[in-house]
């Protein structure tokens, strides 16, 4: 599944990015603008000063009556500037210009214009030329400034800004992804009840979940309480069929030993046979239902006192031949399935090791990246070319062994149904045949 973390915070980066781009961009164009609007405004107040000190010659021509100028209009390439068109014609201007002139466009009396312009050494000059009327003429002054100093300042203080954004973009993402995480934490609480559950830690899952999650927690539990019941309901359907079936099947128990039968002794074998089958299958499900019964579903198994149990039962039942079945359990191995499908499946193996074993049989759970049951015996073992078939329905390797072939099926099944695998072998302890199953990781 989708993380649910990525596109929150994909969609916070690229939202996050998008408004800091766009303050980023309305900074830096309105402090630009403020920043010309500003000089712009003090160019034009040195052209309403320069025009007030307009004055004429004697002989007609235009001057500038002014005791004392800036020095920055005196100095050559000094980055400011001025320059008064007569009509058409340059009258004056500033002996910074030395002898280049600006690039202006006469103007009617009261006509502002602000234009950025090439000035002396390549300098980039803020224009602000202003029109008037003087002596019955249109004149035109113009007042201009480099603007490479103040721009390099604004450069360096966008440098700044920019610097300090990233800064707080960064920061605002981490601080983000955290309570984002924060957030998405009952979720992980969900997954961990999960894994409970499939553990057999608990029966059902918490709801301590926000309301947006609650309504599928409840689903989900409802459905488990369901799964439950019907499982019960199967199994306790199953028992009260199999127990149904014990007097019907006792009945033709009795009618195959009747003395019409005994003049086909190859059929009433064949049905004696038949009946017996039936009749271990029967008590293996009255067995299943009433192991069923007793268990609450999600509880975890004590494996060392399952295991332990069942082996003390196989004690009792083959104590005419004083086998000593002993058992090796890690208490830290976990099953995740149901109790009865696990003693149903060690109950079969140890059966059929305590058919075949001599004197000792050796049942041991072990961790490895996932429960490992085995089950070993001295007997005489199994022939590497009979090992694949002995788990076969029906299969019997030796008929004078009491049996019907179905323990190891049956085993094998179980097995199969949790995705374990199930090896046969020869016992490195015992010598004997060893049943090996391993379970996947939970």
């Amino acid at each position: 599944m989708r993380s649910l973390l990525a596109p929150l915070v994909t969609g916070l980066v690229l939202s996050l990015a998008v408004v800091f781009g766009v303050q980023w961009s309305v900074v830096r164009v309105t402090i630009d603008d403020v920043m010309k609007d500003y000089i712009a405004g003090e160019l034009a107040q040195d052209a309403d000063e320069l025009f007030s000190a307009l004055s004429l010659l004697p002989g007609g021509e235009t001057t500038l009556a002014m005791a004392h100028f800036d020095p920055v209009f005196l100095s050559p390439s000094s980055g400011r500037y001025y320059q008064i068109l007569d009509d058409r014609a340059i009258a004056l201007r500033s002996p910074s210009l030395v002898k280049q002139s600006l690039a202006m466009t006469p103007l009617d009396r009261g006509q502002r214009h602000v234009s950025l312009v090439a000035g002396p050494m390549d300098q980039a000059l803020l224009l602000s030329a202003t029109g008037y009327e003087f002596n019955g003429k249109r004149i035109t002054i113009a007042v201009a400034a480099d603007m490479k100093p103040i721009q390099s300042e604004f450069d360096r203080m966008m440098a700044r800004y920019t610097l300090v954004s990233v800064i707080m973009f960064v920061l605002l993402i981490g601080l983000q992804v955290g309570i984002v995480r924060l957030a998405l934490a009952p979720l992980r609480r969900v997954q961990d009840d999960v894994s409970r559950l499939d553990r057999g830690e608990i029966a059902q899952l918490g709801e301590r979940v926000p309301a947006e999650v609650l309504p599928l927690v409840r689903e989900v539990n409802w459905l488990l309480a369901q799964i439950a019941r019907r499982l019960q309901r199967s199994r306790e359907s199953l028992g009260n069929l199999a127990h149904a079936l014990k007097a019907p099947l006792t009945v033709l128990t009795h009618m195959a030993d009747d003395d019409h039968l005994q003049r086909h002794p190859v059929l009433g074998a064949q049905m004696a046979e038949q009946l017996e089958i039936m009749r271990s299958r029967i008590d293996s499900e009255l067995r299943r239902a009433r192991i069923a019964g007793g268990r609450v579903p999600g509880a975890p198994l004590d494996l060392p006192a399952e295991i332990e149990s069942l082996s003390a039962t196989l004690r009792k039942l083959y104590r005419d031949r004083k086998l000593d079945i002993a058992c090796r359990v890690d208490p830290e191995t976990k099953f995740g399935g149901d109790r009865e499908d696990l003693l149903e499946l060690c109950g079969n193996l140890l059966d059929n090791a305590c058919k075949w074993a001599q004197s000792r049989v050796l049942v041991s759970v072990r961790n490895e990246n996932g429960m490992v049951l085995a089950v070993e015996d001295d007997g005489p073992g199994c022939p590497p070319e009979d090992l694949s078939r002995i788990a076969r329905r029906g299969v019997r390797l030796d008929e004078e062994t009491q049996g019907h072939g179905l323990g190891l099926a049956i085993a094998n099944s179980i097995a199969s149904s949790y995705g374990a695998e199930m090896r046969f072998g020869r016992s490195q302890e015992l010598g004997g045949f060893e049943a090996t199953v391993t379970f996947p990781a939970i």
